[in-house]
């Protein structure tokens, strides 16, 4: 029955198209959408951890997916995550247009590709699944009607396939070298070789630059402004996870050098405070929400390079739910204007609410789900590298005390109320989520949030805050060429600190 979970929201992408095409009524359409949003809940409440091999076929010739305690919180944060955004997305996107039907179709071919990447238990299958998600996300981001969303969707479509094109060249190395694809035989099977070291290297770089980590991460920014809210909020806080479900394959799969995974982790922490710095100086509402995503994204590799894989994938779920309610209830407030100042929650009781349980949560804050992802995190960290989560936390914090400073003080716009409730149900599912798994409130939680507002005041006094880096039309081949030196420069190293 696992596969279905792929396979039913493919099903109903496919019937929604044809009822489009039939001038089925609206009402129909959106039923098929929430239906094909739901169908994968009911399969995986009704199947344990466990593995299936599709068809029957032994193990070596066949298609193995599962539900791990790897791969449940990374598919648990999607579910909860995407039936929020189906809620919000069907007010959301006008049905007189007739692109409508359309978006919403390549909303569940994501939902498809996502719940295929994380179950995917070989390294062909979860790279056909990430490839279809992100097709369909460089499509989205593109129907945008905001200004510049065409070059920010083409140069994330232009990134994406170089990263891909490197990552099945280097499964075919895995191939070559192991005779097998699927992560287990290929375990078994791997031994030291310069060869194999040469994929991981490949393989491992490619996801860094899907997953928008730093100095890969340029991308990013633009294309999860650029799109609609309802898809900000499944780019920041699903899309970028199936890479990161993928670097944990890698790990668990091929052998990789202490050297390799201490620079792994000091990419992480780099990204960590990049994304920190880079979010304090943005105006725009939703960069700011961005580059968020970019110091958050590093928390999860921080567990995947100390091969911490259940704290990186609880970690992971937590930033889905509250990623996911920050982008939907910021959008919403921000309909008009997406500069800071001009926008806020005064006179929005429920979105105050939301906005600042779901500030918390990211900040780390118990008895929040972010509390209990952070706690595993740094349980597993030995030495200086326990620093990074709670001065992290006080970064982080320091950067939500910013947005929220610019909220309280100005109004929302009208809106409907089925824009409110799916912000503050992912903020009750932060709050509730955190309870069940156990994340108390801790006292040095204080001392977190004061030291935030202490380094808030301090740099706004010091002007800092009011600074924001120059945004212009800039020329995309250019844009282009540079990252792609960048991500050819960091393949280098990482193969040669793999060697190691």
């Amino acid at each position: 029955m696992i596969p279905l979970m792929a396979a039913l929201p493919l099903l109903a992408a496919f019937i929604l198209m044809l009822l489009d095409v039939l001038k089925v009524k609206r009402t129909v359409i959106r039923g098929v959408f929430l239906l094909g949003a739901l169908l994968p809940v009911p399969v995986v409440l009704l199947n344990g951890l466990g593995s299936e091999i599709v068809g029957g076929w032994a193990r070596e010739a066949g298609i193995e997916v599962a539900l791990t305690r790897t791969n449940l919180p990374f598919i648990a944060g999607e579910l909860v995550l995407f039936i929020f955004v189906a809620l919000y997305s069907l007010y959301y996107f006008d049905f007189r247009n007739k692109k409508t039907p359309k978006v919403l179709a390549l909303l569940l071919l994501l939902h498809t590709g996502l719940m295929g990447a994380f179950i995917a238990r070989d390294f062909f299958n979860f790279y056909i699944y990430s490839e279809i998600a992100s097709v369909s996300a460089f499509a989205l981001v593109a129907f945008s009607d905001e200004k510049g969303s065409k070059r920010a969707a083409f140069r994330y479509l232009i990134m994406s396939l170089l990263a891909s094109y490197l990552f099945v060249f280097a499964v075919g190395i895995i191939y070559m070298e192991t005779g097998y694809l699927n992560v287990d035989l290929v375990r078994e099977s791997a031994g030291p070789s310069r060869e194999l070291n040469t994929a991981l290297a490949l393989a491992f770089t490619s996801l860094l630059l899907k997953a928008g980590i730093f100095p890969l991460h340029s991308w990013l920014p633009d294309a999860h402004s650029s799109a609609p809210t309802p898809v900000s909020a499944v780019l920041s806080g699903a899309v970028v996870k199936a890479p990161a479900y993928g670097m944990i394959l890698l790990l668990s799969a091929l052998p990789s050098g202490e050297t390799f995974r201490a620079a792994v982790m000091g990419m992480a922490v780099t990204s960590i405070f990049f994304g920190i710095a880079g979010a304090l100086l943005q105006r725009d509402a939703k960069r700011f929400l961005a580059y968020s995503t970019v110091s958050q994204m590093g928390y999860v590799l921080l567990g995947v390079g100390s091969l911490n894989f259940v704290g990186a994938a609880y970690y992971a779920m937590a930033h889905s739910i509250f990623k996911g309610g920050l982008f939907l209830a910021v959008g919403s407030l921000g309909r008009e204007s997406r500069k800071l100042g001009e926008f806020g929650y005064r006179n929005a009781p429920v979105m105050a609410a939301s906005v600042l349980t779901l500030s918390l949560a990211i900040g780390g804050i118990g008895p929040l789900v972010g509390a209990y992802g952070k706690e595993l995190l740094y349980e597993s960290l030995s030495g200086l590298w326990k620093l990074a989560v709670p001065l992290g936390s006080i970064g982080t914090l320091t950067s939500f005390a910013k947005l929220n400073h610019h909220l309280r003080r100005g109004e929302a716009p009208g809106m409907p109320a089925a824009w409110k409730l799916p912000s503050l149900g992912l903020a009750l599912a932060a709050l509730l989520t955190g309870v069940y798994l156990g994340a108390g409130v801790n006292p040095r939680d204080v001392l977190y949030l004061s030291s935030a507002l202490l380094l808030f005041a301090l740099l706004k006094w010091l002007g800092v805050l009011g600074r924001s880096p120059r945004a212009g039309p800039r020329e995309i081949g250019r844009d282009v060429n540079i990252l792609t030196a960048v991500f050819v420069m960091m393949a280098i190293a990482m193969i040669l600190l793999q060697g190691f």
